[in-house]
């Protein structure tokens, strides 16, 4: 284990770098994944059991799973911000655009838009299975 397990793990330290994420093109401004995190954050760092002055052993063991669990939090954000996976696993053109349907996710990306204003495929291309760019 690292040194910086030893450190405990405060919201001071942790929301600023789930803040510091990126937004995501492809979800909507109102769904992000560092709102989400902040908020599974916030609920994990207000529910953090504490350690009594005569605590016992089994207390000093959920503090420190609890912290254990909050560092590993900590260390999967840092590398999604890093971008260490997209190093190691680039993208490629078929990845990103499939040979057999290349506006697979521009359509995905439409229909997320359209669903959140209410917008409805026409039954026609529903039920014919109609796929174009849009």
């Amino acid at each position: 284990m690292s040194s910086s397990t030893a450190t405990r793990i405060t919201s001071s330290s942790l929301i600023p770098l789930i803040r510091s994420l990126p937004a995501s093109p492809l979800s909507a401004e109102a769904v992000q994944l560092s709102d989400a995190l902040g908020a599974i954050a916030e609920k994990a760092l207000s529910s953090a059991p504490t350690a009594s002055a005569n605590g016992s052993s089994m207390e000093a063991l959920k503090v420190a799973g609890h912290q254990r669990r909050l560092t590993q939090m900590r260390d999967s954000i840092s590398r999604i911000r890093s971008g260490q996976a997209l190093s190691n696993y680039p993208l490629t053109g078929p990845i990103v655009s499939p040979p057999n349907d290349p506006h697979y996710y521009t359509r995905v990306r439409n229909g997320v838009r359209n669903a959140e204003q209410g917008i409805q495929r026409p039954w026609w291309k529903v039920f014919f299975n109609v796929k174009g760019e849009e």
